[in-house]
């Protein structure tokens, strides 16, 4: 059986979206699955009949015996999702959803679109979730698609190698400041580093470093400190509650870098950070301020002991490929539990 995956093209060179599709091709590829480029378009103007036209075009090799894993969203509108996902339900055996945002929770303006998100999902065989917490709000609005999870994103890293961060009591941020305004007033005693274009007010004693490239990023994160991931809300936007349903990037991206963690509270990915003893769970800035300025050089040490053990694996693509292994296992199962039923 042929497998496919298709992958995000025509982004610019930031986004966070492309690097996570590209990230889970490369390693999809490298387990025998072959790509389906989607995008870049031009489709402001593009009528229905003319996206049609684009989907017969992208899946024109692709046969009915082959499992397709659709990494969603495309950020081409829920039009082009739709058609999209239609297209692969007439052509193939097996569809599978991969889930990296929901962008009806995402955005506030665009939660009217939530039943249209889950019809069109509830055309895959198989749906892929970074939490329970996101299920049942999707099943709560009609999703009926079986579901498994997306433990964390891997970050695989094309540097040779890097060391061990130093002891420092300081804090590292990734992340777009318009997303994240408390850095543009931080004043804690606590120094703070943001990777982010834009600007700070003139009362931040935040150090912005810019928007880095992948691996001038995990260089500047591995010196040392901490990396944070925190979501508070904004306009349009409730980071604090989708943050309890997502999986951050970010979030590997400081363990590819070999930092340890501080992350709010109610992440989705909390108790992977207790399980494993990466970092500090705190309810407010103030409390990891407190955690951070209290840490012996010790206690650090024993800190990066135990994020260099998962850092190792999410170097190596491991829980993609284990999440690739599950979703085989799943369709599996599931074909097998039809025919002893049907006989």
């Amino acid at each position: 059986m042929k497998k496919y995956i298709t992958n995000l093209y025509g982004h610019s060179r930031s986004s966070t979206a492309m690097a996570a599709q590209h990230l889970v091709t490369s390693i999809a590829k490298q387990e025998g699955y072959s790509e389906i480029r989607v995008g870049p378009y031009e489709l402001e103007n593009e009528t229905v009949e003319d996206k049609l036209k684009i989907m017969e075009g992208i899946l024109s090799g692709v046969s009915k015996e082959s499992i397709v894993i659709a990494q969603m969203p495309t950020w081409y509108g829920i039009v082009f999702d739709e058609l999209l996902l239609q297209a692969l339900r007439n052509r193939v055996e097996n569809l599978v959803i991969f889930v990296h945002d929901f962008v009806p929770l995402m955005f506030l303006n665009n939660y009217y679109l939530f039943d249209r998100y889950i019809s069109a999902y509830n055309l895959s065989d198989l749906i892929i979730l970074p939490s329970k917490k996101m299920e049942e709000r999707l099943v709560e609005k009609g999703l009926t698609s079986p579901v498994i999870y997306q433990e964390v994103w891997d970050y695989q890293v094309s540097l040779p190698s890097l060391g061990s961060p130093e002891f420092q009591k300081n804090i590292k941020f990734s992340g777009n400041i318009e997303r994240f305004p408390f850095v543009k007033t931080w004043n804690k005693t606590v120094p703070l580093e943001v990777f982010s274009e834009g600007n700070l007010s003139q009362s931040s004693t935040a150090v912005l470093k810019g928007w880095l490239s992948s691996d001038e990023l995990l260089k500047s994160l591995n010196k040392g400190g901490f990396g944070l991931v925190w979501s508070e809300n904004i306009e349009n936007q409730n980071e604090k509650e989708y943050s309890e349903m997502n999986a951050s990037f970010k979030f590997s991206a400081y363990l590819a870098a070999g930092l340890p963690l501080i992350v709010n509270q109610g992440l989705a990915k909390e108790s992977f950070v207790r399980d494993y003893r990466l970092g500090y769970i705190v309810s407010d800035l103030d409390q990891a301020v407190d955690y951070i300025t209290n840490t012996s050089s010790k206690e650090y040490a024993q800190l990066l002991v135990n994020v260099k053990q998962v850092n190792s694996l999410i170097t190596d693509g491991f829980f993609t490929r284990k999440l690739l292994n599950q979703i085989q296992e799943a369709l599996f199962l599931r074909k097998k539990e039809e025919s002893v039923d049907y006989l």
